[in-house]
């Protein structure tokens, strides 16, 4: 199971290819080195992955557990605004093959990571900072 905390913001770029980019759909260096420095400030132990073809990808440890970190965004679509829109921050807590099996240590809205970014987002002033879960 994922977590997706939801915010909208203009502060990260959505609106400029860039040239190392696999497609247009590879936005977040920006919002993840941002965020990997907001948890690590928290003491939350974060780093960042590698780009991937929707976005980017990011890890981080919470009281031992290991957490993926994927964020993605889609610009709105404003001219006047080119970089406001939505973003993405999926969060997948990392499981063994028998709880997965089992069905158990699922992620959960109250997970300590899933609530740190929550908070984190909060304070930075993004706004509509929502969380859904997604199966």
């Amino acid at each position: 199971m994922i977590i997706d905390v939801t915010c909208q913001t203009d502060r990260f770029n959505l609106s400029v290819i860039g040239p190392d980019f696999f497609n247009d759909c590879c936005f977040g260096e920006d919002f993840s080195n941002w965020l990997v420095s907001a948890l690590s400030s928290e003491g939350i132990e974060a780093d960042i992955l590698c780009m991937e073809d929707f976005g980017w990808a990011n890890v981080a440890n919470v009281e031992g557990v290991s957490y993926l970190i994927c964020i993605a965004g889609t610009a709105a679509g404003d001219p006047r605004r080119p970089n406001f829109g939505e973003w993405h921050v999926m969060l997948e807590r990392r499981r063994t093959l028998l709880h997965r099996i089992l069905g158990r240590n699922n992620i959960s809205a109250v997970d300590p990571l899933v609530v740190m970014v929550k908070n984190v987002l909060q304070s930075a002033g993004f706004t509509h900072v929502d969380i859904r879960p997604r199966h």
